[in-house]
């Protein structure tokens, strides 16, 4: 059951059109632009004074570590750089209590995103040739995942509001 403190939360509601933009964006072009990187810290400035001293200090160190870890798999390319600078934004909208479920969530959609992009490629690549992610066969747009398992949060913190 989520907290039902809305400030701890309120960031992560904002970043919900952002999660779709970004699976989209990511599904057909196989990027995470700058300017959605942008928006999130935007979004996070405009939250950030509703949330409690302890509550902003914990995203920041959980957003610092998440950098730090998503830096060194760029450095060794097995993340791309659109996913490196994103996942760390959105670990500073996803309150602290709720890391482990964001993270089971992230695993669960990459987890089911592997498989529907593998089935993607193979059942569209001749009918969908604009969608970069149809013709790659190594990378996976994983701003899908990002975002699916953001708005699944989204989903549940709603949930457990209202029930």
């Amino acid at each position: 059951m989520p907290d039902t403190d809305w400030q701890n939360w309120l960031a992560l509601w904002l970043f919900a059109p952002l999660f779709v933009a970004m699976a989209w964006t990511d599904f057909t072009q196989l990027r995470i632009p700058n300017t959605y990187c942008i928006v999130g810290l935007i979004l996070l400035l405009a939250a950030a004074p509703f949330l409690a001293w302890n509550e902003l200090l914990l995203r920041l160190l959980i957003g610092g570590v998440c950098f730090v870890i998503c830096f060194g798999l760029f450095a060794i390319n097995w993340l791309g750089g659109g996913d490196a600078k994103m996942l760390p934004i959105v670990f500073l909208a996803v309150p602290s209590t709720q890391i482990s479920n964001y993270l089971f969530l992230f695993a669960a959609a990459m987890a089911v995103g592997l498989v529907g992009m593998a089935l993607f490629r193979r059942l569209a690549r001749d009918t969908s040739p604009r969608f970069k992610s149809t013709a790659q066969s190594r990378e996976f747009p994983m701003g899908i995942a990002i975002g699916s398992a953001g708005l699944a949060l989204i989903t549940i913190s709603i949930v457990g509001l209202i029930g």
